[in-house]
């Protein structure tokens, strides 16, 4: 096997962060530093000790000598007091900065860490508050929300109804996000309706997984006559906008590779698309997990060989084993039909094999594999092919299909202009929701 060292998921790249088309709105006014005076890393209390005055100025030198003795006990006592009260706090500007250097870092090892997994040279400043871009009339994706305030700022200005939060419990500790004021919030206004799914964050296999799930409750709870839908991760930038292209492929009319563009248009991001098609295949062809197998053969000097990637993500690594008779390392695991991305990871190192097919992702080169279906009528065969490979689009009884799958509330037209009106709300409200999605994938 001929390894060849490249931009691997975790060894990225960086670059700037590209801030046009984004519409931020800071979280909170940054005060201006202030300059301040201190030794080393102690703050000093100065002590001046009163002067002791004589009743007399006949008093005896033994007096003076026992009125300077007292004075100096005094100032003693006084220092040590100084010496054992707590230090006093730093002064809140000093605070502040401290604060906003801390958000800075975590929002660069959060930017390099999303470049090494997403392949992308985007990055997140999470210290410059929410941002977002409007896709379409009625639908917004972007950043987290971090304040109360920002649910006023997105209803009162943006006319948002719903908002559909993607992030895990984890995702929301990193940035210290404090979840119960802003859903506390929505229910005190009571027009905008506070919505949670979480998607694993840099798991293309998850969001595949959990896509159709998701898709459903977004369009179960927005009906897109009725105000605007804000859709948001953590940075905006992955799991939100696979999301809304999701929505837009299976429910409002759009072709993938179209609505991938016009997204990308609106707003810098990286949107799954292999995960979009992959899922649209399993939500139709209804395919099973088939054995796959990944084998090196050339394994020179090194010891321990792992893969990264496939349906695990770039978060955990699968050993290979030495293969009984034949000395090859393999590995072997049941995957669902679709095109799996993975990296090799030899002896501690990240790399990627050119006796095996490669892809491009961004600044990297990965390794992928391609899994077959099990043997489907011919139909369907040819179904899935299409649907796997870009510019692939739904047959008219498709969207149909999808559409009663997914939606069967009237909130969203088979026009796909999604106008319910009145009678969209009825059937919202009507609907046997959580049974209907049960049924999904």
């Amino acid at each position: 096997m001929t390894l060849l060292r490249a931009g691997s998921p975790m060894l990225a790249s960086r670059a700037p962060c590209r801030r046009m088309g984004l519409r931020r709105m800071a979280s909170a006014s940054i005060p201006s530093p202030l300059p301040l005076r201190r030794s080393g890393t102690q703050w000093h209390v100065s002590a001046q000790a009163a002067p002791v005055s004589s009743s007399s100025s006949s008093s005896s030198s033994s007096s003076i000598k026992g009125g300077r003795c007292c004075a100096g006990a005094d100032a003693d006592a006084a220092a040590a007091a100084v010496s054992e009260a707590p230090a006093p706090a730093p002064p809140a500007a000093e605070a502040g900065e401290v604060e906003e250097a801390e958000l800075e870092a975590k929002s660069e090892e959060y930017s390099e860490d999303m470049q090494k997994k997403m392949g992308t040279t985007l990055t997140y400043r999470h210290e410059l508050g929410i941002n977002f871009n409007r896709i379409l009339p009625d639908l917004i994706v972007g950043s987290c929300l971090q304040t109360a305030e920002d649910v006023d700022r997105l209803a009162d200005r943006e006319g948002v109804r719903v908002i559909v939060s993607l992030q895990e419990d984890p995702d929301m500790a990193y940035f210290n996000l404090d979840l119960a004021p802003i859903q506390a919030r929505c229910a005190e206004r009571g027009d905008v309706k506070h919505v949670r799914f979480p998607i694993r964050d840099f798991d293309p296999f998850d969001l595949r997984r959990k896509l159709p799930k998701a898709v459903s409750r977004l369009a179960r709870e927005h009906n897109p006559a009725n105000g605007t839908v804000y859709i948001h991760c953590t940075a905006g930038l992955g799991r939100a906008p696979a999301v809304a292209l999701a929505y837009m492929f299976w429910l409002r009319g759009y072709q993938l590779d179209e609505g991938y563009e016009l997204l990308r248009g609106k707003r810098m991001c990286s949107p799954r698309i292999e995960a979009i098609r992959s899922a649209t295949v399993d939500l139709l062809v209804g395919t099973e997990p088939v054995l796959a197998t990944i084998a090196v053969s050339r394994t020179g000097t090194a010891t321990d060989f792992k893969v990264a990637g496939l349906d695990v993500g770039w978060h955990q690594q699968l050993p290979l084993e030495r293969e009984e008779g034949t000395g090859r390392m393999v590995l072997r695991r049941m995957l669902q039909p679709g095109r799996y991305a993975y990296k090799f990871v030899i002896d501690g190192n990240w790399t990627y094999s050119a006796d095996h097919p490669t892809l491009r992702d961004g600044n990297n080169i990965n390794n992928y594999i391609e899994v077959m279906g099990r043997q489907v009528p011919e139909h369907l065969a040819m179904a899935q092919q299409r649907l796997l490979t870009p510019g692939g689009d739904l047959t008219p009884e498709e969207r149909a299909e999808m559409r009663a799958l997914l939606c069967p509330w009237a909130t969203h037209g088979e026009d796909g202009d999604g106008d319910g009106g009145e009678a969209g709300a009825e059937g919202a409200a009507a609907a046997p929701q959580q049974d209907w999605a049960d049924k999904l994938p």
